[in-house]
């Protein structure tokens, strides 16, 4: 660095940080970890509004090693048939965002209608074009494995969708054998709403939808938050609760082979996954 002193005149000053003053010492290289660094490794495809999916799926996964890796893809946050199937042509530029392969134990898609509208095998074949090699898991197909494996086959639903979606949902499910018997739904469209709303407004619905034929409890949506409730719901039904994110969540842990910790977030952690699923 020099200084200014008067006109022409310079004067050198050395610098508090000179590698003259400073000896650096090279250590050994450290043992490195193994990839994936988590278990599981969990790439996520979320929406380009959401705030509540990985902090929900975060939750779930408490009291293991498990590391969240994001891209967004870009939603306008109306879900309805229209904008969620539009996602389509923009999965594969988001999924190639993600780590290398190698550093991942499974990839997730983050939306659950938006699953059921593009369909679970066609964001499959999209994602494993950009992300070969890893399994690849969807809300709808997740929520299908989850209810099989509790042996559940006609289950009590909640959703905030409008009937539209919540059409498109019933009979996606219908294909994978879960019929739904009993449902409430808020008829809401807009997305930014979903993640405002209370987890209590989920566990009110949950005990109006609930029918005495109901093996099973569904509350759709990877936009909202409801992991604080399931407990609760689980206890005043006494039957199993099922949200997007927690199986989400329990078919990445059954994927990368890692148990979970707990219940606490529901029965569905004590299960395996069906081999058929």
């Amino acid at each position: 660095m020099t200084l200014v002193s008067g006109a022409g005149s310079t004067k050198s000053q050395p610098s508090q940080f000179s590698s003259n003053e400073i000896r650096w010492r090279l250590v050994n290289e450290p043992e490195l970890h193994e990839k994936p660094v988590h278990l599981p490794a969990l790439g996520l495809i979320e929406l380009a509004m959401e705030v509540a999916m990985s902090s929900e799926i975060r939750c779930f996964f408490d009291g293991t090693s498990a590391g969240i890796y994001t891209t967004r893809v870009p939603f306008s946050g109306v879900a309805n048939p229209s904008e969620l199937g539009s996602m389509e042509r923009r999965v594969q530029a988001a999924a190639a965002l993600l780590p290398n392969e190698s550093w991942m134990s499974v990839i997730a898609y983050g939306c659950t209608s938006g699953s059921a509208v593009i369909g679970h095998k066609r964001l499959v074949e999209l994602i494993r074009e950009v992300r070969p090699g890893l399994p690849i898991v969807t809300p709808i197909s997740a929520v299908s494995a989850a209810i099989r494996s509790l042996g559940a086959e006609k289950i009590a639903a909640v959703t905030p969708y409008t009937m539209e979606v919540n059409r498109i949902i019933e009979g996606t499910l219908a294909e994978d054998g879960v019929e739904i018997i009993s449902a409430c739904t808020f008829g809401i469209e807009d997305g930014f709403t979903m993640m405002q709303m209370p987890p209590e407004c989920f566990l009110e619905a949950a005990l109006s939808a609930d029918v005495p034929e109901a093996e099973a409890i569904f509350i759709s949506c990877t936009g909202i938050f409801v992991s604080d409730v399931l407990e609760k719901i689980e206890a005043a039904t006494g039957k199993p609760v099922v949200t997007s994110n927690q199986a989400i969540a329990w078919q990445c842990l059954e994927m990368a082979g890692v148990q979970a910790p707990s219940l606490k977030y529901g029965k569905l952690f004590g299960c395996r996954q069906r081999q058929d699923t």
